[in-house]
C-alpha cells in the first residue's frame, strides 16, 4: 500500500515539474537564433566574423561567431534580416549577401564565404606568353576569372603536407597544378581525380624566415561561360613519404689514412678495358691494405679522386656536381636503405698526390667504384649511364664490363 503511494506522489511531483518547464519556456517567448558561417569545404570561420541581427533596417542585436563558426542569439520571435560584420576589410570576403534571413519557423542559416584574392599579382612566362598570377593561401579563396582561359594561383605552404586543390563549388571549371613560378608546365603535373588534384609538400620544401619556401602554380580552365569560381587549398594529410625523405646510411671509412705522393721519377700507365678478364690480377696486400697489380707487391693500383680520367670525371668532380651515393632495393623492388659514399670520398681527397690527384686503390674505393657504377649503369650497355664510347659517339661494345669498374683506376709502372 505504502509503495502505491509513493509511486503516486513521484508521478504527480514530475507531472508538475513538467508543467513548471512547460509554461516557463512559453512564458518567455524567446527563439534561438543560429548562423554558421564556414566556407565551401566545410571549414567555419571562427575568428573576426560578427553576425548581426536586423529588422526594419535596425540592427537588434549582434554575436561574434565561436570556435564552431556559429553565432546564435535567443531573440523575440519574427524575421530578422542578418548581415555579417568583419575585424578586416569586408572587400576581403565573398558571399551572397542577398536572402540572408532568419525566422521563427526557420531559426537557422548557414552561410558559405570566402576570402577574395589580393595584392598585385606576378606575372608568369607561360609558352612565350605573359599572364598575371594572384597569390592564394590555405582554405577558399574566390576570384574572378578570364572566360575561356587558363587563370594562374600562386600557392606558398606554411607547413608541411599533402594538399587536395579543388574547385569545390565551380561548374566548367576544372583545376590542375603546374610546376613552379620558374618552370610553368604546360600539363597538369599531377593527377586530376574527381577535379581535385593533390600535391604532396615536405618539410625542406618550406623555407624559414620568410625565405625559400617552394611556390605551386595552379591553373582554373575557365569555360566560355565562367567568370568567376572557389578556388578550395585543403590540408588533407601528412606529406607522402618518398625515398627522399629516408635516412641517409653513411658508409664509414675502414682504412687509416696517409698523405700519399707518387713515388719521384714513377709513371702511370692505364688500364686496357678491353683486355681479357684474365689480363689483371688484383691482389690485397694486408699489411700496406693497399691493392697490386697480380703478386702483393705488384705495381701499385691508384684510384683517380681529384683528376678526370679517360671515361669519366672523377669522384672530386662528381662531389662538387652533387654526391655519390647509392640506392639498396630487394629482389621485389622494395626499398632497403641508401648509402652515402661523399663523406668517405672527402676523407680520401685530402690525402691524394697532390700532383696526380691519385690515392692507391683500398677496400673502400673499390667498393665504392663497384657500387656506384653498378647503380648509375657506368658498364651497363643497355642503360643511359653507359660511358664507353667510340669515336662517333655509339656505344663502345669492345669494353670488357667484367673489368670495366677499373674505369677511374691506373698502376704505377
Amino acid at each position: 500500500m505504502k509503495k502505491r503511494m509513493y509511486r503516486a506522489t513521484a508521478l504527480l511531483a514530475a507531472a508538475v515539474l513538467c508543467t513548471v518547464l512547460f509554461l516557463t519556456a512559453c512564458g518567455s517567448g524567446k527563439v534561438t537564433y543560429s548562423v554558421t558561417v564556414k566556407d565551401a569545404l566545410d571549414n567555419p570561420y571562427t575568428t573576426g566574423i560578427v553576425v548581426k541581427f536586423l529588422q526594419n533596417g535596425e540592427q537588434v542585436a549582434m554575436q561574434p561567431c565561436n570556435e564552431s563558426g556559429v553565432a546564435e542569439k535567443v531573440l523575440d520571435p519574427g524575421e530578422y534580416t542578418v548581415e555579417l560584420a568583419f575585424t578586416d576589410s569586408e572587400a576581403a570576403y565573398h558571399y551572397t549577401q542577398e536572402g540572408l534571413t532568419v525566422t521563427e519557423k526557420a531559426p537557422s542559416l548557414t552561410i558559405v564565404m570566402a576570402k577574395t584574392v589580393s595584392g598585385d599579382p606576378e606575372v608568369l612566362s607561360v609558352g612565350g606568353g605573359e599572364y598575371d598570377a594572384y597569390s592564394v593561401e590555405e582554405g577558399c579563396t574566390y576570384a574572378e576569372l578570364v572566360s575561356g582561359k587558363r587563370n594562374y594561383f600562386l600557392f606558398a605552404p606554411t607547413r608541411a603536407g599533402s594538399y587536395a586543390f579543388s574547385v569545390p563549388e565551380g561548374k566548367n571549371v576544372t583545376v590542375g597544378y603546374y610546376g613552379a613560378p620558374h618552370f610553368v608546365q604546360e600539363h597538369s603535373a599531377a593527377e586530376v581525380v574527381d577535379n581535385v588534384c593533390t600535391v604532396s609538400v615536405s618539410a625542406d620544401m618550406i623555407g624559414t624566415d620568410g625565405a625559400g619556401t617552394s611556390v605551386y602554380v595552379i591553373g582554373l580552365d575557365a569555360a566560355d561561360d565562367v567568370t568567376s569560381a572557389v578556388l578550395g587549398i585543403e590540408r588533407v594529410g601528412d606529406p607522402v613519404k618518398t625515398l627522399a625523405d629516408e635516412p641517409w646510411t653513411i658508409y664509414e671509412t675502414t682504412a687509416t689514412l696517409a698523405d700519399y705522393t707518387l713515388p719521384a721519377g714513377a709513371t702511370i700507365e692505364e688500364f686496357d678495358l678491353t683486355a681479357s678478364t684474365d689480363t689483371y690480377k688484383l691482389v690485397y696486400n694486408e699489411t700496406d691494405g693497399f691493392y697490386h697489380l697480380n703478386t702483393t707487391d705488384g705495381p701499385l693500383v691508384l684510384v683517380r679522386l681529384a683528376e678526370d680520367c679517360d671515361y669519366i670525371a672523377c669522384f672530386k668532380t662528381m662531389l662538387d656536381r652533387s654526391g655519390v651515393t647509392k640506392y639498396f632495393f630487394d629482389e621485389n623492388d622494395e626499398f632497403v636503405k641508401k648509402e652515402s659514399y661523399s663523406e668517405c670520398l672527402l676523407e680520401y681527397i685530402e690525402y691524394v698526390d697532390e700532383a696526380e690527384g691519385v690515392y692507391p686503390l683500398t677496400e673502400d674505393l673499390k667498393y665504392i667504384i663497384k657500387q656506384r657504377g653498378g647503380y648509375v649503369g657506368w658498364w651497363d650497355a643497355e642503360s643511359n649511364g653507359y660511358i664507353f664510347k667510340d669515336e662517333n659517339g655509339n656505344n663502345d661494345l669492345t669494353i670488357n664490363t667484367e673489368i670495366a669498374w677499373l674505369l677511374m683506376c691506373c698502376y704505377v709502372a
